[in-house]
């Protein structure tokens, strides 16, 4: 039996495939910036773009600055008691980022940063999750939306410290922090 489950498990790792994502399409004639972008850094252009929504520099449209980086910042809040469970923050793609950037400049203020929000296992009936949003101060006036079957829906913001933006987490799915006032 032994011989016959290390022969396995010695086969599913020859023979396991990787996972590849879907090719983001990106239109390579409106940003020649991030072919260059994407070949100082080894990668093609649909690999660069989705990875540009976490800490590169981007242009999209005729927005241009540093999407900020975002992590989860602490453990999990549930009915007003701090958890051990995660939040685990996932970057968007190309598509889902330029509608990010829009849903900011709708608002009147310019997106941060865009990423997919999960807590699996947990119930997030009264959850509370803090993020670490790179360039975010105490007083920024932040509004979050998190997008739901394609429509934006407002987020209740419940603390904006130097860092960190600790939102209401009742949906797992692409969250949006922008900051509606001009960005330094």
């Amino acid at each position: 039996m032994k011989k016959f489950l290390a022969l396995s498990l010695a086969l599913a790792f020859a023979f396991s495939s990787s996972v590849c994502a879907a090719e983001t399409v990106v239109p390579e004639d409106r940003f020649p910036e991030l072919d260059t972008l994407a070949a100082t850094v080894g990668k093609t252009l649909p690999e660069y773009t989705s990875n540009a929504v976490s800490g590169h520099h981007a242009i999209f449209e005729d927005w241009s600055g540093k999407i900020s980086d975002i992590a989860s910042g602490s453990d999990m809040f549930i009915a007003g008691e701090e958890t051990n469970a995660t939040c685990v923050v996932d970057k968007v793609d190309y598509q889902t980022a330029l509608y990010a950037l829009k849903k900011g400049a709708e608002v009147g203020g310019q997106a941060l940063v865009a990423a997919k929000l999960s807590a699996p296992g947990v119930n997030l009936a009264d959850a509370q999750v803090k993020l670490y949003v790179e360039d975010v101060a105490a007083g920024d006036a932040i509004s979050v939306y998190k997008c739901v079957k394609g429509e934006w829906e407002p987020v209740a913001v419940t603390s904006v410290t130097d860092g960190y933006v600790q939102v209401a987490f009742d949906y797992q799915g692409i969250y949006a922090v922008i900051k509606t006032e001009p960005v330094k």
